[in-house]
């Protein structure tokens, strides 16, 4: 990890002794009409392959490297057969960005939303998530939805929430949740404070 990436998990509360993470979750929309496309070409050679039957193998790789900063974990509570059935859902399209056969991140589409979309730390901070923002909208857009739907929350990227925004993005609504802390769940995997 980058020596400058630690300090972007600064705003993340150190783990509570009951167990708790109190978070704030943004829900936001896109409309067509007011996308704004932002993200230059990135300076690397950068690649976007559609996975059409992705294996649960894979996309817990893929969680894990994106997600485990921002502490995702809901999806390591699923069972192999369910997380199977969830990837295999009609409507349900993962992309995967790769440099140099490196993973630099993904997203993922069900429906309207925009369900998971990230980058791993080696790739942060060289002007690629605006990119691979506006290739997430083109693709969710083309699956023609009334509008296309994501959420932040407090825990993502200190500027996760202003990114989506300059895309056009509007916050519909927000709300409070107190989560289990996968630090305190499985303090193997989830280190603190991050190394």
């Amino acid at each position: 990890m980058p020596k400058e990436i630690p300090g972007l998990f600064a705003h993340q509360p150190p783990p509570r002794s009951d167990g708790r993470l109190p978070i704030r979750i943004t829900y936001l929309e896109l409309k067509q009409a007011d996308w704004t496309r932002r993200g230059q070409k990135p300076a690397l050679d950068v690649s976007i392959a559609r996975i059409d039957r992705p294996t649960v193998a894979l996309y817990r790789e893929l969680y894990d490297r994106v997600g485990r900063p921002w502490l995702w974990y809901e999806r390591r509570l699923l069972s192999d057969e369910a997380l199977a059935g969830l990837l295999a859902a009609p409507g349900h399209e993962l992309h995967v960005a790769r440099h140099d056969g490196a993973l630099v991140g993904y997203f993922e589409l069900a429906g309207d939303e925009i369900v998971f979309f990230g980058l791993t730390p080696d790739y942060i901070g060289q002007r690629i998530g605006p990119w691979l923002l506006d290739r997430a909208i083109e693709r969710a857009l083309a699956r023609d939805p009334a509008r296309v739907i994501l959420n932040t929350n407090t825990l993502d990227h200190p500027r996760a929430l202003d990114t989506y925004r300059k895309a056009g993005f509007q916050p519909v609504r927000s709300e409070t949740r107190d989560l289990q802390d996968p630090r305190v769940l499985w303090p193997e995997v989830y280190r603190w404070p991050p190394a």
